[in-house]
């Protein structure tokens, strides 16, 4: 069978045979890029030995402050109860929190390692939301990236 290559009887050539099979190429191009996802693998998430020794905190607070735990670091859960008495008590990673400052300096050392790790904010029914809120409030200002609230 003989290949003629240029110009047939209708005017056609090899050409124009191209463009619809580009075309297709291009589509499926488009349609992996847009698919595709471009989430942080977890291989390059921060460890121990990625921080300075040098960036240890200073003043008042930097004997009182353990470090935080870097064993657990797909996300941060913080409770609020309703005691009996009044007023809220709060629990970060199942640890009991003495006062609203405390967990904000205990945040400001956690998101100081990780700024983007999810935290989780889980009130008891009896807890008010504007005290959830408060907390809310707070963690976002402290610069994380992603708080979550637990609707129940």
């Amino acid at each position: 069978m003989k290949t003629v290559f240029g110009h047939s009887r209708d005017g056609s050539s090899v050409d124009s045979m191209m463009t619809p099979m580009i075309d297709v190429v291009f589509l499926l191009l488009i349609f992996f890029l847009t698919t595709s996802s471009f989430q942080k693998l977890e291989k390059q998430l921060p460890t121990a030995a990625a921080t300075p020794p040098d960036s240890q905190p200073t003043g008042a607070n930097a004997e009182q402050l353990p470090p935080p735990a870097l064993t657990d670091f797909n996300d941060v859960v913080i409770k609020l109860h309703q005691r009996d008495g009044g007023g809220v008590s709060y629990k970060l990673q199942n640890q009991d929190i003495a006062s609203l400052d405390e967990l904000s300096d205990r945040m400001t050392a956690i998101l100081k390692v990780r700024s983007d790790v999810p935290i989780i904010i889980d009130p008891d029914r009896a807890v008010e939301a504007g005290e959830a809120i408060l907390v809310y409030d707070l963690i976002r200002r402290r610069g994380s990236l992603s708080v979550f609230l637990v609707a129940k």
